[in-house]
């Protein structure tokens, strides 16, 4: 195990023992380099690592802090039994999953599109309307599998914070799954 897994590792038992409660701030990079007697990136690896699974959150201009997670799932509400018994009209059937994809309370994993208050609609209409204006019309053939360059540094990076070596011409960006799909055929 490397240090900076083994710091984390540290961190995350001190977070499970309740000595850094949900909202507590930890000590700053440099406070945890003195205390432990590690590099600064070493440190920095290790708080990445916990933040990429969730224990911790990091604050722009405030520092590293415990993230809140739930004690408890709730448990999850029964719906109505489905009477094998009784005879199903397979149009009567499709009409009633239809219908039950209006329901708000009910959460259609299949659907490619997330639920619409996810979107931020405003703010996704101005990014959008920004980018269309700064696009260069060379940027729609450039960023054809296997994707932007700049993008796929970035993921690579993303992965080697994470103690995996990726390299970005490993990684291929596709316009949804059924491209992956089809190009891992290939």
């Amino acid at each position: 195990m490397t240090r900076y897994e083994q710091l984390a590792q540290q961190i995350r038992a001190q977070i499970q023992s309740k000595v850094w409660q949900a909202g507590d701030k930890l000590p700053s990079l440099r406070e945890s380099c003195k205390q432990s007697g590690l590099s600064l990136m070493t440190v920095v690896q290790s708080y990445q690592l916990l933040e990429s699974q969730g224990w911790i959150v990091a604050r722009p201009q405030s520092g590293y802090y415990v993230a809140s997670r739930p004690t408890q799932l709730p448990q999850p509400q029964r719906g109505n039994k489905l009477h094998l018994d009784e005879q199903v009209d397979i149009n009567t059937f499709i009409f009633n999953v239809l219908q039950a994809g209006k329901d708000p309370a009910i959460m259609p994993f299949g659907s490619a599109f997330p639920d619409p208050s996810l979107l931020l609609q405003p703010r996704l209409s101005r990014a959008l309307a920004s980018v269309a204006r700064k696009i260069s019309p060379q940027s729609s053939v450039t960023n054809l599998p296997p994707g932007n360059e700049s993008l796929r540094r970035n993921i690579a990076q993303r992965y080697a914070a994470c103690g995996m070596n990726v390299s970005p011409e490993e990684i291929v960006i596709t316009a949804g799954a059924m491209e992956s799909l089809s190009l891992s055929l290939q």
